[in-house]
């Protein structure tokens, strides 16, 4: 039987998991339940500057992490990167807090500052994230951002956005995986979304997924494996496959999606 590695989704490091936790947290918090005190530290510069600002502030990130990254390999890249994921989710104790909260960007103007403060408002839980709306490369470039152009909280406000949008979509395209497993025996099209979302995803995402892995998603889709039938395409079930099997009287229970793509029982994708 073909065994598609857990590897199709990579898992995030155990040891960043409780920071994680405690800053999905945030998340239930919509504009309507802010308090007025921090509405009113989001709302002191006018819009239209804050996304002027913004824009500058990613150039001069972006600008920053491409010289930052220049010259080094894959292995080194992925290192750098998750030494600023440990960066990012710092322990959430008063200690670790008031001391993110100290910081300030570089420059610190208005809009700057306003953004900052929205941040740590958002990982104290008192406001929604800042940062929601977002694309994923610009979350990707202020989470990775070394220059101090952005706050170590909006930093960890951007890697949280990314962090849901991630498992909202993980849950998805695996609630539709199953669909298509349990009306086909196939997993093609669970290949082709995985892929292609693969393919969208910023550069500095994609390097933390095996070297091999769009390579390995392409030879899925062009194999069109039937776990049903346990042939490629339309061949007809093989013997000793679950087709053949679910004929028998002694069948017993079928395998899932997750148990015949080697994800495990029911899992659940965490950090």
């Amino acid at each position: 039987m073909v065994n598609i590695p857990a590897s199709v989704f990579p898992l995030r490091r155990e040891n960043n998991s409780s920071s994680v936790a405690n800053a999905e947290g945030n998340m239930a918090l919509t504009a309507e339940n802010v308090p007025v005190a921090a509405k009113a530290v989001i709302g002191a510069v006018s819009e239209g500057t804050v996304i002027s600002t913004l824009a500058v502030r990613l150039s001069k990130a972006a600008s920053a992490s491409t010289a930052n990254m220049q010259g080094l390999d894959r292995l080194s890249v992925v290192a750098r990167i998750n030494k600023n994921t440990d960066t990012i989710l710092y322990k959430l104790d008063d200690e670790h807090k008031a001391a993110a909260a100290k910081q300030v960007p570089v420059p610190n103007d208005a809009a700057s500052a306003q953004s900052a403060a929205a941040a740590t408002a958002f990982v104290d839980r008192k406001a929604p994230n800042p940062f929601a709306g977002l694309s994923r490369e610009q979350l990707s470039t202020i989470s990775q951002d070394e220059s101090g152009t952005f706050t170590v909280n909006e930093r960890r406000a951007a890697f949280m956005q990314a962090y849901r949008e991630e498992e909202a979509w993980r849950s998805q395209v695996l609630a539709e995986g199953m669909r298509e497993y349990n009306t086909t025996g196939k997993t093609t099209n669970f290949f082709k979304s995985v892929l292609a979302h693969f393919n969208e995803l910023p550069k500095l995402e994609q390097v933390l997924y095996p070297e091999n892995y769009a390579g390995d998603l392409e030879d899925k889709i062009k194999l069109d494996f039937n776990y049903f039938n346990h042939a490629a395409g339309n061949s007809p079930a093989t013997p000793g496959s679950l087709a053949s099997l679910m004929k028998s009287k002694n069948a017993g229970a079928v395998p899932d999606l997750f148990e015949i793509l080697g994800l495990g029982s029911n899992p659940s994708i965490s950090s």
